[in-house]
């Protein structure tokens, strides 16, 4: 029995689908099947069911895959307890921005870690918040930031901070947008984020109980991207209250003063199941440490 095919079950199991599961273990389909027949074979018994609806755990399954959790979390912590017996922590650690590095403190993040742990690198990757989660949930990555809630058990997300959200229109709109409610701006042209967008939700959020639709608009899956057509008079929007303030001073958007507050929460999000893992305990203190001192600034 090897620890690959226990992962193996164990992401089978979670779901329910030998292509999804081969995809998060990088593996061929017929690679996971073989590992699940190996596994059933040494046990001599059946751990699943396969059904047109997929892979469904048998009674014998669901408690093995109890124990199977419990060895898959023994052998990382034999190599975390084996980490923390090095003088120095070593290795690289990649973490995916869901944002601009200037909001996320990238450089201040980057010196603070340095600092603490010289012989640890870092790795920055850009992302989205949906993606985020779950590549970090998948362990594709060490760890990453995220606007979304976090719906995954597997995933530990530390709140940093409560974003204020605007809502934004062309400085060239102010007679059209003054004084207007929000179910008016909804008539208007949008830039509308990604439909995958944790912005979109609040959008939704929103609109969705008052049968408000927007129509016109365009969509952009780039913070970047929809500032710009925000400035080139293409439509209204909804950005982090440091853009929208940026865009004020900048004299190419003003703020519509309107509808609720809007806000998000910003996430150090990692993998739960290595919460022990002295090189992520290092990287969250010197998360937590950073925002703690943006506060304090």
């Amino acid at each position: 029995m090897e620890l690959y095919q226990l992962k193996t079950f164990v992401v089978v199991a979670e779901e329910g689908n030998l292509t999804k599961a081969a995809e998060r273990i990088y593996a061929s389909q017929p690679a996971v099947s073989g590992h699940i027949k190996a596994l059933e074979e040494e046990l001599g018994l059946p751990l699943f069911v396969r059904t047109p609806r997929g892979m469904q755990l048998t009674e014998v399954g669901k408690g093995l895959k109890l124990k199977a959790d419990s060895v898959l979390l023994a052998a990382e912590d034999m190599v975390n307890q084996a980490t923390s017996y090095r003088e120095e922590l070593t290795g690289t650690l990649t973490i995916a921005l869901n944002t601009d590095p200037e909001f996320l403190r990238v450089a201040e993040l980057s010196e603070a870690m340095a600092m603490a742990q010289p012989k640890l690198r870092l790795k920055f990757m850009q992302g989205s918040s949906g993606p985020i989660l779950k590549d970090v949930r998948d362990r594709r990555i060490d760890a990453g930031f995220s606007f979304f809630d976090n719906l995954y058990p597997e995933v530990t997300a530390l709140k940093l901070r409560e974003i204020p959200v605007r809502v934004v229109a062309p400085s060239t709109w102010a007679a059209r947008v003054k004084d207007k409610s929000l179910d008016q701006l909804a008539a208007m042209p949008w830039i509308k984020p990604d439909v995958d967008c944790p912005f979109m939700k609040i959008i939704e959020g929103v609109f969705e109980d008052s049968g408000i639709l927007i129509t016109d608009y365009i969509e952009a899956d780039s913070e970047d991207v929809i500032r710009r057509l925000v400035a080139a008079g293409k439509g209204v929007s909804l950005l982090k209250q440091s853009d929208a303030d940026a865009m004020v001073a900048e004299g190419t958007a003003l703020i519509c003063e309107t509808g609720p507050v809007l806000s998000l929460h910003i996430c150090f999000v990692y993998p739960k199941s290595r919460q022990g893992d002295p090189l992520i305990r290092a990287l969250t203190d010197v998360v937590a440490q950073t925002w703690e001192d943006a506060d304090c600034a």
